[in-house]
């Protein structure tokens, strides 16, 4: 067997080549900089995340093009093409938000920047493997620079404090993942997942058993990650523990390819001989995801942690979509879920200050001294809300539809209790309009010292807000 790549297989993977260069050059050119000194590491650091973006769309529209390459590990599809923008995007808004907010926590480490890309390259390898072990291995890239990435503030117990919860139940579930894959590569001999897969639906016992109980462990580590019940309890303590920006980069890149995974995984299920089993499981843990973390929202007070449960119950919804096979529809809403969660964690930045905890209390009367910044709230979390015609309304009406056109009776279950905890979680979306706009007193933020624009923050915010207002215009599931 030739193991020496060819040309066409470094090229299906040069946006990961391109990246991991870059991160591995920034960490050398920082040594040559002043050590407070990150204004050109994040200017190259955005450079590549643009050339990322051209080699993208190179790799799709000219070559190699789509199909599979390094002996079938790597494949590249349509679907692989709009995740890795995905990813490419919310790093990109990331790196424009984030210096005000490092410098206000302390966080002299220019490193930030190359942990960035490395976690794209990270979340590339997990959607576009089509193996095993090279999705476990981008899995683990993603979870170690996200590790060291929350846990940079170390003036900060709540930051510290995340990153170790985070690390301990991130470790524990890649054990579990790794056994998965023990089991089903036992069971076919492959960890190819075509091959992995395929004695759950034609392998004779004891192999379609170990083959599922594999894929049930592999799922567990995926949920994880995906924020599902039950393997949710860690979100939102790491959601408030964490600097604004880096929370919101992970409640829009890494989460969206965790989803991504799920729906590159259901891909290899055939339509015959299929096993209704996952769809229950998953249908039951959707269920419970969008109904959990909606009256577990209803209960909090901080905003952050109000977003952590709301970012639960939006996974439940995805499952939902993911479920019933609505694969584009499902990558339309993790498009506009990312720019909705950009927009409202920058906003959120910039309220903090560096000091503040945001609160219902805390943002009241919010119009009377940010006026732009209230509109901004409103846009974003009525958009999340639902409400139209913003982008979150026609993210969740194109599911509901998909998910009305199945008879199977899960996905009816599912699609009345989507519908109902949608109308549940306006009550606490619309609470945050209503303090900024509504209350009479005066919460901490219109109180307090006018805040400096930053004009990394109002570009990144800027830039999502315009596209949950208008994009839904020009771009919906048919056009993906």
């Amino acid at each position: 067997m030739n193991l020496i790549p060819e040309i066409k297989d470094l090229l299906s993977i040069l946006p990961a080549i391109i990246l991991s260069a870059g991160g591995i050059l920034f960490l050398v050119i920082q040594f040559i900089f002043h050590h407070n000194d990150h204004k050109i590491i994040r200017f190259l650091t955005g450079m590549v995340l643009i050339g990322t973006l051209w080699s993208l769309c190179t790799t799709s529209f000219i070559n190699p093009g789509y199909g599979s390459y390094f002996k079938g590990q790597i494949r590249l599809s349509n679907l692989t093409f709009w995740l890795n923008t995905i990813y490419a995007i919310t790093a990109f808004l990331t790196i424009l938000a984030s210096p005000r907010v490092l410098r206000q926590h302390d966080v002299s480490f220019p490193e930030f920047y190359p942990l960035l890309l490395f976690s794209v390259v990270g979340m590339f390898f997990m959607t576009t493997g089509s193996d095993l072990i090279v999705i476990f291995i981008g899995l683990e890239i993603l979870s170690i620079s996200l590790y060291i990435m929350i846990g940079m503030a170390r003036n900060s117990i709540s930051c510290l404090e995340a990153t170790m919860k985070y690390f301990l139940l991130g470790a524990f579930t890649s054990g579990f993942m790794l056994m998965g894959i023990a089991f089903m590569y036992g069971a076919s001999g492959s960890t190819l997942l075509k091959d992995a897969l395929y004695p759950m639906f034609a392998g004779s016992e004891p192999y379609a058993l170990y083959s599922k109980l594999g894929f049930g462990l592999f799922i567990v580590g995926v949920s994880f990650k995906v924020a599902l019940v039950p393997f949710h309890s860690w979100t939102p303590d790491v959601y408030e523990g964490a600097l604004t920006t880096i929370t919101g980069y992970m409640a829009s890149g890494p989460k969206a390819a965790a989803m991504g995974l799920m729906l590159v995984l259901f891909q290899y299920f055939p339509t015959y001989n299929y096993d209704l089993t996952w769809n229950i499981m998953l249908g039951v843990i959707a269920a419970i995801s969008m109904t959990l973390g909606n009256v577990l929202a209803l209960r909090q007070d901080n905003i952050k942690r109000v977003l952590a449960y709301s970012s639960i119950s939006h996974a439940g919804y995805v499952v939902a979509g993911i479920v019933c096979g609505a694969k584009w529809t499902v990558v339309y809403y993790l498009i506009m879920y990312s720019f909705m969660n950009i927009a409202g964690f920058s906003i959120l930045a910039f309220l903090e200050n560096g000091k503040l905890v945001i609160t219902y209390n805390s943002l009241k009367h919010l119009v009377k001294t940010n006026p732009f910044t209230s509109f901004a709230l409103l846009v974003v979390f009525f958009s999340l809300g639902g409400i139209p015609p913003l982008g979150g309304f026609w993210t969740k009406l194109f599911l509901f539809q998909e998910i009305a056109k199945s008879n199977d009776p899960i996905n009816r279950i599912l699609l009345i209790l989507g519908v109902i905890n949608s109308a549940i979680a306006i009550y606490y979306y619309l609470r945050v309009t209503v303090s900024a706009f509504m209350s009479e007193d005066s919460g901490e933020v219109a109180n307090s010292e006018p805040i400096q624009t930053s004009w990394g923050i109002s570009v990144a915010a800027t830039m999502s807000i315009f596209f949950i207002m208008f994009g839904w215009i020009v771009f919906y599931p048919s056009s993906l």
